[in-house]
Order: C-alpha cells, then sequence, then structure tokens
C-alpha cells in the first residue's frame, strides 16, 4: 500500500509520532524527513552522503536504503494527485480551506488503498499533463552545508544499519 499521511485532524496522526529521540547507538535521533541532495542535512531533514571515490560500502547501502524510502513516498504522492486532481490544479476555494481539502483527498487516497482500488494509467497521464502546464518552482540547491546534529544522526543510523540491515550495492 502506499497511504499518504493520516488525514483528519492532526491530533489523529500525532499520538502515533515519536515523542522523544531514539537512541541509535549512542546517539539521540529525533524524527526526521527523508531529503534529497538539493536539500542540506539538518537533524530534522536526512539525506544521502555525497557520491564520491572515497564512499564506503556502507554508506553507499545507506544512500540506497533512503534513496528507496524517497522514491516509495514519491509513488505514494504520485498516485495520490493521480487519483485527485484537484491537488494538482489552482484552486477555486479560499486558501484557508486548503488543509481541509488535502487531508479530505488524503482519507479518500487511503480508503481507495486499502480496498485495493486501482489508480486509472488515464488518471496519471493526465496528472503528468497537470504537472506540465502547473509547474513547481525549480529546486534550487540550498547550503552544502551540513548540521553537525544531522551528521551525528546520519553516521548513527547507517552504523545500525550496516549492523542491522544487508549491505545493499548500486545496480550497475
Amino acid at each position: 500500500y502506499s497511504f499518504v499521511l493520516d488525514a483528519g485532524p492532526e491530533q489523529r496522526l500525532a499520538h502515533r509520532l515519536p515523542k522523544e529521540p531514539r537512541d541509535i547507538h549512542g546517539t539521540a535521533v529525533d524524527l526526521f524527513l527523508v531529503g534529497d541532495p538539493a536539500y542540506p542535512l539538518t537533524k530534522w531533514l536526512m539525506k544521502g552522503y555525497t557520491h564520491s571515490p572515497h564512499i564506503t560500502a556502507e554508506q553507499e547501502s545507506f544512500n540506497i536504503y533512503l534513496s528507496s524510502a524517497r522514491t516509495t513516498v514519491e509513488i505514494a504522492f504520485r498516485r495520490l494527485k493521480s487519483r485527485w486532481q484537484v491537488l494538482m490544479k489552482r484552486s477555486d476555494f479560499h486558501h484557508t480551506f486548503t488543509p481541509h481539502v488535502i487531508a479530505t483527498c488524503c482519507a479518500l487516497h487511503n480508503f481507495c488503498e486499502s480496498e485495493e482500488e486501482n489508480v486509472v494509467p488515464a488518471w496519471t497521464a493526465e496528472s503528468e499533463r497537470l504537472e506540465l502546464q502547473f509547474p513547481q518552482p525549480a529546486v534550487q540547491v540550498y547550503s552544502t552545508a551540513e548540521d553537525c546534529e544531522g551528521v551525528r544522526a546520519r553516521l548513527a543510523l547507517t552504523e545500525y544499519m550496516s549492523a542491522n540491515f544487508p549491505l545493499r550495492r548500486p545496480l550497475l
């Protein structure tokens, strides 16, 4: 399933989120978002290691796992946008109503996913057409500086994953 958010009142999702950081290999790791290389590494925004000849097998494996997680999220949002194209267009309603529309689309999406309803390929094609018609601003590279807490969290996660999951290698 590719569930998106847990739509509804924020409190419904909030009780599922960890309140305290998790201790991972002696480092307190808070809840974080997964970002791509264009974004800075912070304690709340995790990104992979920069590719270089000096990257270790453990770091490369971490990058592959992180990329896989990001891809899963992208697929879930693509399915959501394909199913509910109101999310792809300019809204005809007051901007203060937008969170309610998004939450409703997410709730309906999750219901459709749980009922194993298909996303019709024509919906995806239309969604892709709308993305071209209403493009998002280009992503700009922010800072290449890395937050110390983010570096420590990524290192702890890399060590944890290396010790508990199979090393993954890039497909050539």
